[in-house]
């Protein structure tokens, strides 16, 4: 089968992870997925009152819903078929006093403080990479940090793990990407640098999270005038690994990969695993389209993911109309790519993606995001976290 006719996706399938309608509840992939067995899942994400009147309601980072969310872990127990939303954790309060979260931040920059021996191996162990902003500046100063739970996500080390930039940058930020488990013991992360010059570096820690180091820039955009972000990393049997990147502006704006033989010291230079002129969204236009606006990206927030038979797929949210969840697969090791596939194409409003997924058993994919449905709300609907399944053919 070549790469042209592979990839076509069934048996799909939503569901409703989190919805209500005086709530907004995004970006799971700043938080994470976890597949600990047996059915059980938790994704992280986002959740804020909102009440859909002004713009601020909705808009991200400081300023909009983030400054007033809670960072919240939903279960489910059936591979995410149901939801047990009556004991949702909340990980991360944004909207607790200044004074708190300076104080949480104190924790992390002192040396005396004792902190958990915690092996991030294990199957009941999960990590939360956050961000925080911390009262000063204008705006303020954003700080990024680490937390981890040895119980699956029910409680979380109350001191904090601070994520330093790499020497020149004065922001780094990871998402809920898993972490990559090397032989020795030791863990790898792929994370975002902001201004000046932007990047993705690979970081590495040998003390089970208790410190992260940067150990080599995986990639930048060479123009100057764009960014790389939304990093995520694989590591093959071969021992290769693979770092996942959206390059923004600059060069292209397309997902991209690239990848390292030598344990991540080196790497490859980037290049695009999509391509134009096959697109099957055209397909999905509607004629309650004509006349919207039309902003929006191809590609966000893409996830990679490798299946148990070898196979990876990237998925994606398409903020064009129309809008909507897609995904590309490949069946030999990231060297060829399908065309985009589309999960769905439904959305009312371009402020959807960020997914996290994971396998539920082989061949069958879980997907968590957050979307928009015209349910009457202004600004296009409700943003809340759905679900869909799927299998690949």
């Amino acid at each position: 089968m070549s790469a042209d006719d592979r990839g076509f996706l069934k048996d799909i399938h939503h569901v409703t992870v989190d919805y209500a309608r005086d709530r907004y509840a995004g970006h799971p992939r700043q938080g994470g997925i976890f597949n600990f067995g047996h059915g059980e899942i938790g994704v992280i994400y986002n959740r804020a009152t909102c009440r859909y009147e002004v713009l601020s309601d909705i808009q991200h980072d400081y300023g909009g819903y983030h400054s007033r969310a809670q960072v919240i872990m939903a279960r489910s127990y059936d591979n995410g078929q149901t939801w047990d939303r009556a004991n949702d954790v909340v990980i991360y309060d944004e909207s607790a006093p200044l004074e708190v979260r300076q104080a949480f931040l104190a924790q992390g920059a002192s040396p005396s403080v004792a902190r958990l021996d915690i092996n991030l191996a294990s199957p009941d162990t999960a990590i939360y990479f956050g961000r925080t902003y911390t009262g000063e500046g204008d705006p303020p100063a954003m700080v990024t940090f680490a937390i981890r739970s040895t119980d699956r996500g029910h409680t979380w080390e109350a001191v904090p793990t601070l994520i330093r930039a790499p020497s020149g940058h004065a922001t780094v930020h990871k998402d809920g990407h898993p972490l990559v488990q090397m032989p020795d013991g030791t863990q790898l992360a792929s994370m975002s640098v902001g201004t000046p010059g932007g990047g993705v570096y690979l970081y590495g820690t040998d003390d089970n999270g208790l410190s992260w180091e940067p150990l080599a820039r995986i990639c930048q955009d060479p123009t100057g005038d764009g960014r790389p972000t939304y990093a995520g990393l694989l590591r093959l049997p071969s021992g290769r690994l693979q770092a996942y990147t959206l390059n923004i502006d600059g060069l292209r704006d397309a997902i991209q990969m690239n990848y390292s033989d030598d344990g991540g010291y080196s790497w490859s230079e980037p290049k695009p695993i999509v391509r134009w002129g096959e697109s099957p969204w055209l397909a999905h236009r509607r004629s309650e389209h004509a006349g919207r606006g039309p902003r929006g990206k191809f590609y966000r927030s893409p996830w990679p993911l490798r299946l148990a038979d070898g196979r990876i797929i990237v998925i994606f949210g398409r903020r064009k109309l129309p809008y909507g969840i897609g995904v590309l697969i490949s069946e030999d090791d990231g060297r060829t790519w399908s065309s985009d596939q589309v999960l769905r194409a439904d959305a009312s409003t371009p402020d959807i993606g960020y997914p996290v997924a994971t396998e539920i058993e082989p061949g069958c994919v879980f997907v968590a995001y957050y979307y928009t449905l015209d349910d009457g709300n202004n600004f296009g609907g409700t943003r809340f976290i759905a679900g869909s399944f799927f299998r690949i053919i």
